[in-house]
């Protein structure tokens, strides 16, 4: 698999490149795969390599001493993870779990860091990818810091919507997270956040089912005093 450049053409770091450019950096890596639930990176793990998502998805999270999870991130095919530690050589500041069976492509940080080096398009895109981690963060940073559990909410199924399926005027958000893993997102708890949603479907804003979020009303949801 590692001679098929194609693989690599979903890797938004890539984009710009030929197809004699992408074997040469597919020969580079290492294809692994892993079955969903698999831990794929630990918190505090000495390894410095980059991995490219080729097909299905992960999560970056925490856990607490007291067990508490925070979920960071869900990264999909075309992303990349595992670069703060392949620039930085710190230990990984995050845990990576495979959400479903993934096929990765595994490089090393000396011949990551070779390649920003010598390709600039790549290392434009590492750029651009990276001050897109910086703004998302911010974003959550602030939300759990100065916002309110009933905004916070409100952002995060904002978010999902703008990921979800048009089904007249309603959005369809389906596999939908659980409430728990909403709650591990936003700073909060699962009975707090199951609490918000049983108020937004009174008031007729939306609907709940066992992994399914239907948006009845996403212009109100969209509007903080409607809500």
């Amino acid at each position: 698999m590692a001679d098929n450049p194609a693989l690599f053409r979903i890797i938004s770091l890539f984009e710009d490149l030929g197809e004699d450019r992408l074997r040469a950096i597919a020969a580079t890596c290492q294809i692994v795969s892993y079955g969903s639930g698999a831990e794929v990176l630990s918190e505090q793990d000495q390894t410095k390599d980059v991995f490219f998502i080729l097909q299905g998805s992960v999560r970056i999270n925490s856990v607490t001493s007291a067990g508490r999870e925070v979920i960071f991130s869900d990264l999909v095919a075309g992303d990349i993870f595992g670069e703060f530690a392949a620039i930085d050589h710190l230990p990984r500041s995050a845990s990576v779990i495979a959400t479903t069976n993934c096929l990765l492509a595994r490089m090393t940080s000396a011949k990551f860091v070779d390649l920003l080096r010598h390709d600039g398009a790549v290392a434009s895109h590492m750029v651009e990818l990276l001050v897109a981690k910086i703004r998302r963060l911010s974003e959550r940073v602030f939300e759990v810091s100065a916002l309110s559990l009933r905004e916070r909410v409100r952002r995060e199924l904002i978010r999902l919507a703008s990921m979800g399926t048009r089904n007249g005027a309603d959005v369809v958000i389906s596999p939908a997270p659980t409430h728990y893993e909403i709650a591990a997102k936003i700073g909060s708890h699962r009975e707090a956040v199951t609490r918000e949603f049983n108020r937004l479907e009174d008031l007729g804003i939306l609907e709940s089912k066992r992994q399914m979020i239907r948006i009845l009303r996403l212009r109100a949801l969209s509007d903080p005093m409607e809500t």
